[in-house]
């Protein structure tokens, strides 16, 4: 399937490949109706709306739309470096003046971002006007042996392996020492419980990754939130303010970014990848 898509990919272009992956997600949504429904059945739990509120049908189209697209130009992004100028139009960054600010600080900075759409497509637009970045990325099973490291150094960007355990951390904490910009994601679940700290989220009890919250502590570097403000007519992020954390344990920080990973896929619950294994494989915990 990798090989088929990456071929139809090259052949149709990076300006597609949204367009194809918009269309793949419809086909997922339509033809995948138990996965959908139960889906829908959660969200509507999540957002306290009755189970087949029309509105939440619409939410779970849109998101696999929307992810599924962003999922396409990844591979397209990845596969072949592309235009800088084409990239540039596909994405509208703001919040610039909390990076600069942070940096500022010698201690590098951790940006935490989401799955919802192409939040790679930012770290690219960082890496292109020149600021030094670093990708936490886990190998993908659909994907081919080194395509994310190989493709993320088309543009200059470290690529670190999260499967690499001790040494990735190890990895993430030079980079940080190094006046690096250091791009995580916690917003799914980890495969092992004993691998996270178990959180409430989004309605499910998930184990949830202490690395970023540790990483901070640890490196004393400031950490500010990336999010999704807009898919259409290009991907629209923000990069807000500094957090604070470090101040009390670490179960607490893990708390603190979870909450607030939380509250940003429920400002823009139609840009997040729902359908993404990591959490919809856990079931809805019981309401207290």
């Amino acid at each position: 399937m990798f090989l088929s898509l990456r071929t139809l990919l090259r052949v149709i272009g990076f300006r597609h490949a949204r367009t194809l992956g918009s269309w793949l997600g419809d086909l997922q949504f339509w033809f995948g109706w138990r996965e959908r429904q139960r889906l829908q059945r959660e969200i509507a739990q999540v957002l306290g709306r009755p189970s087949h509120d029309p509105s939440v049908r619409a939410l779970l189209l849109q998101a696999y739309r929307v992810n599924n697209g962003a999922v396409m130009e990844v591979m397209a992004m990845f596969d072949q470096r592309q235009d800088e100028s084409t990239l540039a139009a596909r994405c509208e960054l703001g919040g610039l003046e909390h990076l600069r600010a942070a940096m500022s600080q010698g201690r590098g900075a951790i940006v935490l971002a989401t799955h919802m759409g192409n939040a790679s497509l930012a770290m690219v637009r960082l890496a292109q006007e020149g600021w030094p970045v670093s990708l936490l990325y886990r190998k993908a099973r659909m994907m081919s042996t080194g395509f994310f490291q190989t493709g993320l150094e088309h543009y200059g960007i470290q690529a670190i392996l999260a499967n690499g355990g001790i040494r990735a951390y190890g990895q993430m904490l030079a980079a940080l020492k190094q006046g690096r910009v250091l791009f995580l994601m916690m917003d799914q679940g980890l495969r092992k419980a004993e691998d996270g700290v178990t959180q409430r989220f989004l309605g499910k009890d998930v184990p949830m990754p202490a690395g970023p919250a540790q990483l901070a502590r640890v490196s004393r570097s400031p950490v500010l939130p990336m999010v999704a403000v807009g898919a259409e007519p290009v991907w629209r992020f923000e990069i807000q303010p500094q957090l604070t954390i470090g101040q009390g344990t670490l179960e607490a920080d893990v708390d603190f970014l979870t909450r607030l990973t939380e509250a940003q896929v429920l400002q823009h619950p139609e840009l997040w990848s729902w359908h993404h294994r990591r959490w919809r494989k856990f079931p809805m915990a019981a309401t207290d």
